[in-house]
């Protein structure tokens, strides 16, 4: 790539790296939730049957975040590809830009749950005021595993962009 030329869009890693954010947040939630009900109760009783709804949480919360996360992260890599580098990005830019768009979605989330409950619950569930209410553990927990989702979108995005 010359300098200052733009680095070329993979759609195929946008689309992978997009699509997985939304499930990976899930997962990463889930797993978060997990990990502190297994240090304050000591166990797995009951564990197991959830199991079934974890997997179902997952697809729906893939299918329910495509859209936003397809808009956010698309917004992102087109200002990404907009910059003229001296150098393709790197890992550490997707990365950056992977956490800027999840960050984008929080505070679109939160200010549409502001405005309207009704229009969260399609747009953001996870912002509903009620959740939000008391700055409970499981609300600052959604927000960390969308930031962290976002950065792992970015990381995929970048792995498979470098491929070609």
């Amino acid at each position: 790539m010359a300098p200052g030329s733009r680095p070329p869009a993979n759609r195929i890693g946008f689309l992978a790296a997009a699509l997985s954010a939304p499930g990976l947040a899930t997962i990463t939630f889930a797993a978060g939730s997990l990990i502190l009900a297994l240090s304050s109760s000591g166990g797995l009783s009951g564990q197991g049957s959830a199991l079934f709804g974890m997997i179902f949480l997952i697809l729906l919360a893939t299918v329910w975040g495509a859209i936003p996360s397809l808009v956010f992260g698309g917004l992102v890599l087109a200002i990404i590809q907009r910059i003229p580098w001296r150098r393709p990005p790197g890992v550490i830019i997707y990365l950056i830009g992977g956490l800027v768009a999840a960050g984008l979605y929080l505070l679109a989330g939160l200010g549409v749950a502001r405005l309207s409950a009704g229009a969260a619950m399609f747009f953001a569930p996870w912002a509903m005021p009620d959740l939000w209410s008391n700055g409970s553990r499981d609300a600052w927990g959604i927000v960390a595993s969308i930031l962290v989702s976002g950065a792992a979108a970015g990381l995929i995005y970048a792995a498979l962009a470098k491929r070609g």
